[in-house]
This record gives structure tokens, C-alpha cells and sequence, in this order.
């Protein structure tokens, strides 16, 4: 038998005494047996799907047209930050570079010449020569032609860009999971040519149901788990936005220790702050659901709203509550009982 602690013996008195009330009164105690709340509570336990998310999953697309020239960058290969990737034939873009730069060129010479025949309008003007007319509209003529220069310079910075965009660098390290690029094939403007996946450390992405979101930054071990492996982790943010259709909010989520490789899936794991009663201590009163308790020698019900029949409870009660384990079928709230065996 087990040893029963003073607060028990005490309660099995008491109970001892109300029942010799009850039998004088015609009244049969219901016999029952408890137990402390902390001794049947379980821990609450949360699951989610989640998925290993690199920081940069990136398709590297041509910003020009042009013929694929050379391919620098293989499937597996990893890559620096700024290396290149691929280049394009700039043959064409060199030439309208070319081009550019001689329309600079001749715009900065109309500008020279403009900024001449002012300067020697003013002069003759000092001398009654040129009209103020004549001077104005050699001024407008400088504005103009400086004009034209800052056109033909920034075309020609157009034309030195995409000069630039034939030379395909890594915008980051990582590492190439798929190329679609082919020498000698044409990449038009949006064209995916290389995947490039990020290198940095990967984060976890979870899918939290919206009724345990709340609770879950005070959730502890906390573990993604995959193709059997655990790997500590822990909150970096929840999303406050509830997704409407899956009723879910998404939570990222770092590696503490070791690192599961990006696009893993698995299942996040975690113990939440409360703790579960058993199923089979519920039960329902008047469409209710809920679990006795014992005050001062009698059964009393107590809702739980949140409850679902054959699933684990939540009660907010303190731990030393002493919960009706045995007999709970057949009480009524209220009902006098006799405990015949309680252990904390």
C-alpha cells in the first residue's frame, strides 16, 4: 500500500466523520479516490508541420538579350559572393557603347562651342557690337547644348549597364542546384539561367495553429525534427497575422546546435508553458464538460470549455488540487464522498 501524506489523512478523516453524518441521515457517501493534480497532469505537447528555408533561394534570370557565351558555374558547385556565373555575348552592346561615348563626345564639343560665341558676344557687347538679344539667346544656346550633353551621357551609362549585365555574378554565396543556361542558346530578359541557393545559415519555418500561437513563445524544448534526427531550436519571430484559410501563423525559427540541410522537412515539436488532464477524467454534466474535484469532503464539477470528448483537458486549477480519479462516472456536484485511496 502506499504511503498516504498527512494532507490525505486528514481529508480521509474528514471524510470519515462526514460519512458517519451521511449514514445517521440516511445518506451513503459515494466511494472515490484521488489524486493531486500534479500527479495525473501531462505536459502539453505541440506539434506542427515545418520546413528548412535558406535565407536566398534565388533563380538568376538575363536582364538583356544575348547569347549565352560562357558558363563559369556547374550543378553542385558552390560559389563566393561576386564570382562570376555566366557570360553573355556583348559583342552588340559594346558597339552601342561605342556609340554612346562618340555622342558624348559631341555633345561636350557643341557645349565648347556654345560657351565661345557667349563668351565673345559679351565681349562685343562691352562694346556695343551684339544686342542683349543676341546675348540671351547665346546663353540659351550653351543651356541647350548642355542639355544635350546630360542626354548622350546617360545613354551612355544605359549602354555601359548593360555592357555590365552580360557579366552574370553570384549576388551571394551558395551553391548551384540547377543551370538551364546552354552556350550558344539566347537568354531574352527574365530568363531563369542558374538556381542559386544561399550558403548562410538556414532558418525553420513552421505552420502554428492560431489557438496555440499565443502560448508558443513561452514554449520550451523546442526540437525540428527529421527523417528521425532531432535538432534543438529556437523562436526567432511569429508572425501576429493569422492565415485565414489554415487558421495557422508562421514562426521562424533557428538551429541552436547542429544545422539540418536546407529543404528538409519535418515536424516541429515543443512543450507548452500549461498541462493536460487525462482524458478519462472528464466528464460531462449537463451537456458539460468537465472534472470533480473534492472540497471539503464533497464532490464538486467544474467546468472545462475548452474540453473535447476523449482528448486531453486543460483546467487552470492550482497543482495540489486533489482530483476524483476513480468514481467520477456516477457523482453528482455536491454529492458527499468517502475517499478510500488518494497518493500525491
Amino acid at each position: 500500500m502506499s504511503r498516504l501524506s498527512p494532507s490525505i489523512v486528514g481529508l480521509l478523516l474528514c471524510s470519515i466523520a462526514l460519512a458517519q453524518v451521511a449514514l445517521a441521515q440516511g445518506v451513503t457517501p459515494v466511494e472515490v479516490g484521488v489524486r493531486a493534480l500534479r500527479a495525473v497532469a501531462i505536459p502539453d505537447r505541440g506539434t506542427a508541420p515545418a520546413s528548412v528555408i535558406a535565407p536566398n533561394d534565388s533563380r538568376i534570370a538575363a536582364e538583356v538579350t544575348a547569347k549565352v557565351a560562357r558558363v563559369h558555374a556547374e550543378v553542385g558547385g558552390t560559389v563566393k559572393a561576386g564570382q562570376p556565373l555566366l557570360e553573355l555575348d556583348a559583342t552588340d552592346y559594346r558597339l552601342a557603347l561605342a556609340q554612346a561615348d562618340a555622342q558624348v563626345s559631341a555633345a561636350r564639343a557643341r557645349v565648347a562651342l556654345a560657351e565661345q560665341r557667349l563668351r565673345q558676344a559679351l565681349s562685343l557687347r562691352k562694346k556695343q557690337f551684339v544686342s542683349d538679344d543676341a546675348v540671351m539667346e547665346l546663353r540659351t544656346g550653351v543651356q541647350a547644348a548642355e542639355a544635350d550633353l546630360d542626354v548622350a551621357q546617360a545613354q551612355r551609362a544605359v549602354a555601359a549597364r548593360n555592357v555590365e549585365k552580360c557579366h552574370i555574378l553570384a549576388p551571394f554565396a551558395g551553391v548551384v542546384l540547377e543551370r538551364q543556361a546552354q552556350v550558344g542558346a539566347t537568354a531574352a530578359p527574365g530568363t531563369a539561367l542558374l538556381r542559386l541557393v544561399d550558403l548562410a545559415p538556414p532558418e525553420i519555418e513552421a505552420q502554428i495553429q492560431a489557438a496555440q500561437a499565443d502560448e508558443f513563445p513561452a514554449a520550451t524544448e523546442i526540437v525540428f525534427e527529421s527523417q528521425g534526427q532531432p535538432y534543438p531550436v529556437r523562436l526567432l519571430r511569429l508572425s501576429p497575422v493569422v492565415e485565414v484559410a489554415a487558421r495557422t501563423r508562421v514562426a521562424r525559427l533557428a538551429f541552436s546546435d547542429s544545422i539540418a540541410p536546407a529543404g528538409s522537412s519535418g515536424t516541429l515539436r515543443w512543450v507548452a508553458p500549461g498541462v493536460l488532464l487525462p482524458a478519462e477524467l472528464l466528464v460531462k454534466r449537463d451537456q458539460t464538460l468537465g472534472a470533480f474535484v473534492i472540497e471539503n469532503g464533497h464532490a464538486r464539477f467544474l467546468p472545462a470549455p475548452a474540453a473535447q470528448e476523449g482528448r486531453p483537458f486543460v483546467m487552470a486549477l492550482p497543482l495540489e488540487t486533489l482530483m476524483v480519479v476513480r468514481g467520477q462516472q456516477g457523482l453528482t456536484d455536491g454529492q458527499a464522498v468517502t475517499i478510500t485511496d488518494g497518493t500525491r
